[in-house]
């Protein structure tokens, strides 16, 4: 009997043609043309939603709640083995963790794309889309949440990373490394996560900023934030979550004011922690009401705290696991 798995396109470089200029449309070709490439009609029950054809950085957190509602919807069918999702690769790793954190279902979410258009040389649209949809299938696939399957890897959204522009080994994560990977078509996986956390979707989402910590950093993002009345900022210090003493200034006042500061590192390895002890070091920030981010990622921190504070949870010690 065939396995079941719904595909979800959204646009991107998966899914472009080239204009008359030679330069890459977005989002151009439909579920059909592109499952067309990957000869696996006979091999899987495949349900085909195009959802969006949209470039990746056009994503809005409209589209995420109803990318959301459409997968949840589509989990009601016990038939369903897993979702599979095509998206631009400028903001996949932030979709896919989204879903991670809204979704809590023991079948695999696959996001993934492509570097190349389906018409360039060497174009990955075969690879990684095929890859996806076996991965979605197998049974050993249950209960790794939401994954990004490319060039051959299997990452979770947690740690993912885009960390080429243009390679089409455009994904990893760095330190910490995949779930498994798919070799002829067997789908192996030697390691799942061991936490799981979700969150309802709401309509509104509070606004949160991020804003990176360097050398001579003064405070004119983080007091024009003060000003624009944002809900979070996440700091991205330097190394165990250092900033300048201008910036911390204005933390302090944020902090004060009620706005939720989360510390995360620039660094692609380790985390935040409390290991200094001066004006402007993470414990210093601790001491102010600063949230330890751990090792989160900027990106992955905003999602989080985003929803945490549209869902009034204030758990944020969470940050540090």
């Amino acid at each position: 009997m065939k396995k079941k798995v719904a595909l979800i396109t959204t646009g991107g470089t998966i899914a472009s043609t080239r204009n008359d200029k030679n330069k890459l449309e977005s989002g151009k070709l439909d579920g059909n043309a592109i499952l067309a490439m990957c000869q696996l009609e006979n091999e899987i029950d495949i349900e085909l939603i195009d959802l969006f054809q949209i470039p990746s950085m056009h994503m809005t957190f409209e589209n995420l709640n109803h990318l959301n509602e459409t997968i949840q919807k589509l989990f009601q069918d016990k038939t369903v083995s897993g979702i599979v999702i095509t998206h631009g690769t400028d903001s996949l790793e932030e979709t896919a963790y989204f879903l991670e954190l809204t979704i809590d279902d023991e079948r695999p979410i696959i996001v993934t794309g492509s570097q190349k258009a389906p018409g360039d040389i060497g174009t990955d649209v075969y690879s990684n889309l095929r890859n996806s949809l076996l991965v979605a299938t197998s049974d050993e696939a249950k209960n790794i949440g939401t994954c990004v399957v490319f060039n051959e890897k299997i990452i979770h959204s947690k740690y993912v990373k885009k960390v080429h522009s243009s390679s089409i080994n455009g994904f990893g994560a760095i330190g910490y490394g995949m779930l498994g990977f798919i070799d002829n078509d067997e789908v192996i996986i030697y390691q799942k996560p061991t936490h799981k956390e979700a969150y309802t979707i709401q309509e509104n989402y509070p606004k949160v900023e991020i804003v990176l910590a360097y050398l001579g950093a003064s405070s004119i993002m983080l007091d024009a934030l003060y000003n624009a009345e944002v809900e979070g900022i996440v700091l991205v210090g330097a190394g165990r979550g250092q900033i300048t003493p201008d910036m911390t200034s204005a933390i302090e006042k944020l902090c004060q004011k009620g706005t939720k500061v989360v510390l995360t590192t620039s660094t692609e390895e380790g985390r935040v922690f409390p290991t200094y002890d001066y004006y402007s070091s993470a414990n210093n920030l601790k001491d102010k009401g600063v949230v330890m981010g751990g090792d989160f990622d900027p990106k992955k921190a905003r999602l989080k705290l985003l929803l945490m504070l549209a869902n009034g949870n204030s758990n944020f010690d969470s940050f540090m696991h």
